[in-house]
């Protein structure tokens, strides 16, 4: 069974990590995958073509044109199921369809973004012609239900990550000389886009706030976007203490082995990725309580959840923990416990079921 996944680009994210483990995974039960992705070249087609799995690059592509359906429906030619992943890949996907009527069509919404003007109705038209709809979590399911129409199939697959064996101090110092970071530094690090929804600004505003004079907090940011100068200039009085690095290309995922604290300051949220690699790495999590971060953590257990939008409660939490490694210790254990019940195996064996309940003929 050929099953395409249709991306919005080949940059790094943790959408792109996930979307080529699953890809590469799926093999294992039969299916052949190819990844297609809208967008500028990047770093992700190394990744995928290592994995052996086929790349198409589309291109720069803006908005639903004729163009962009004809070359998606080239590249869909002969596959079972095209997986679209979030709403632009996906409504081009469902235009797609018309080339390439055998092909079915799914989407697997990552984030809470739900359609709005001209696209709500194609969305709405979209969701019936689309074999099913995918939440990554119980909040992203109550919100695709309150737009689309009575009857569509919506099923909630969880996003999922592997477990990785505990790391090893060698690999903790590695990590921690990638970060530039002195001996005796207490490193609180987020992994992700500098998007305002994501709000790292939030976090670099509570460590002025409430660690300022705390000379061993380092604040590491992991990514890139439009935040990106801003950080840098309110980060400023912080001097050396900030750790920008930007877009990590390979390895990313492994600096959470050097790191102290996880922080999660998102207005909004699907299901991150990166907190489950953080949970993972057995972190502790300071985070806001949205409702999609309540369904992985447990407050006072494996993580500090604090109010959406409140800085100062944001920074004490942070200075809480720096403060207190014995606290540290406990919630990353608690964490890494709670995490195996968002496995990567049990991701990809309910998609690879999606994609044959899909498909009864071809599969």
């Amino acid at each position: 069974m050929k099953v395409a996944h249709v991306i919005h680009g080949l940059e790094v994210g943790g959408l792109e990590r996930l979307v080529v483990d699953l890809a590469a995974r799926s093999r294992a039960f039969g299916v052949d995958p190819t990844l297609v992705a809208f967008g500028e070249d990047g770093p992700v087609r190394a990744w995928a073509e290592q994995a052996g799995i086929p790349v198409t690059s589309l291109g720069p592509v803006r908005g639903m044109t004729a163009r962009a359906v004809r070359r998606l429906g080239n590249a869909l030619s002969g596959a079972a199921v095209a997986h679209a992943h979030d709403l632009g890949p996906w409504l081009n996907a469902v235009a797609a369809r018309a080339l390439t009527p055998r092909t079915r069509v799914l989407a697997t919404f990552h984030q809470l973004s739900p359609p709005s003007g001209r696209k709500r109705g194609a969305a709405r038209l979209g969701a019936r012609l689309s074999s099913a709809l995918v939440a990554c979590g119980t909040e992203v399911r109550t919100e695709l239900r309150a737009w689309v129409p009575t009857g569509t199939p919506v099923v909630t697959i969880g996003n999922g990550v592997a477990l990785p064996a505990a790391a090893t101090a060698e690999q903790r110092a590695r990590a921690r000389g990638r970060m530039n970071l002195p001996p005796g530094a207490i490193a609180i690090g987020y992994l992700g886009r500098m998007h305002p929804e994501k709000g790292p600004d939030l976090l670099v505003e509570a460590m002025l706030r409430r660690l300022s004079d705390v000379p061993e907090a380092h604040l590491v940011l992991v990514g890139k976007g439009a935040l990106d100068g801003s950080l840098r200039e309110a980060g400023a009085p912080l001097g050396s203490r900030v750790h920008l690095l930007g877009e990590v290309v390979d390895g990313a995922a492994d600096l959470l082995a050097g790191l102290d604290v996880y922080a999660q300051p998102s207005r909004r949220e699907g299901r991150s990725v990166a907190m489950l690699e953080a949970m993972a790495a057995a972190l502790p999590t300071v985070a806001h309580a949205l409702p999609a971060v309540a369904e992985l953590h447990l407050d006072g257990t494996t993580a500090v959840l604090v109010p959406p939008e409140d800085v100062d409660a944001l920074g004490e939490a942070l200075l809480g923990l720096v403060r207190d490694p014995e606290r540290r210790r406990s919630l990353g254990e608690a964490a890494r416990a709670r995490v195996a019940a968002f496995s990567m195996d049990t991701m990809v064996e309910a998609y690879v079921r999606l994609w044959r309940a899909s498909t009864p003929g071809r599969a």
